[in-house]
């Protein structure tokens, strides 16, 4: 065998070698970088994602619990949130997001917006002269407790096409704050709504002892014999019931005395 023939077996190894190699080292590459783009951002990515990247099947998993979750809204009890508001944080809310365009002092000056003196339980477009939007000109009903919250809480989508550029305040405790304060500079205010009623404590009935009466019924004692439905209550021993039958007694034999011898 010549030194060529001797050059071709060495390099045929040498290559058969790095293909081995490539291959076991080729599954890392890929799944390392696979996973590498999951972190481009340097967050940790769901485990939702991680299943849409690696094999293309997308399920949410925590994700909808956590939405569900979000779903519940815990119920705002305004009749609580206004017999507790505080009325000097309500003029500090409005001196700050409502003075602009508002005044509230008796007779005061309209602006951008009407004077709001009087306002709580007036109709909703009750400044004589004011240029009110034709969507709060057409809105039937007054300023009670509850539509000043929502008007408050949301103008535009308490009523559409409104002209007031007013994002609302979010906060109930401020919002609450702010509608004590309009109440306070309304002559004759009606009377705050009343707060919600309690949640049931989830307490259970006590049971009841024996012999007490439920509707009228007596609960029975324990170890009486309940009739079934059109059967007569058997009646007391004291009432009646037949007395035991003793056993006779037993008569002795007579004793026959022993004949003499």
């Amino acid at each position: 065998m010549g030194e060529l023939g001797l050059n071709k077996i060495i390099g045929a190894v040498l290559a058969s070698a790095l293909g081995i190699m490539f291959l076991m080292q080729l599954p890392n590459v890929v799944f390392a970088g696979s996973a590498g783009h999951g972190y481009d951002n340097g967050e940790a990515a769901t485990l939702s994602e991680q299943m849409c990247k690696k094999f293309h099947y997308c399920v949410e998993v925590a994700e909808a619990a956590s939405a569900g979750a979000a779903a519940v809204e815990e119920l705002f009890d305004l009749g609580a949130a206004l017999a507790g508001a505080d009325l000097s944080r309500g003029e500090r809310v409005f001196a700050s997001q409502c003075s602009t365009c508002h005044t509230i002092n008796a007779g005061g000056a309209n602006g951008t917006g009407p004077n709001l003196y009087n306002t709580i339980g007036a109709d909703k477009a009750h400044i004589a002269g004011f240029a009110y939007s034709g969507a709060l000109t057409n809105a039937e009903g007054a300023w009670t407790y509850e539509n000043m919250d929502a008007w408050l809480k949301n103008p535009a989508a308490y009523v559409r096409g409104t002209s007031m550029s007013f994002a609302g305040i979010r906060r109930d405790t401020d919002r609450a704050a702010v509608i004590a304060y309009l109440a306070a500079n309304t002559e004759n205010a009606p009377a705050f709504p009343a707060p919600l009623p309690a949640a049931d404590d989830g307490e259970v009935d006590p049971v009841p002892s024996e012999g007490e009466l439920i509707d009228g019924e007596a609960v029975p004692v324990e170890g009486a014999v309940v009739p079934a439905e059109g059967e007569e209550a058997p009646a007391a021993a004291a009432e009646g019931a037949a007395p035991a039958e003793t056993a006779p007694a037993t008569e002795e034999a007579p004793v026959e005395d022993a004949p003499a011898e």
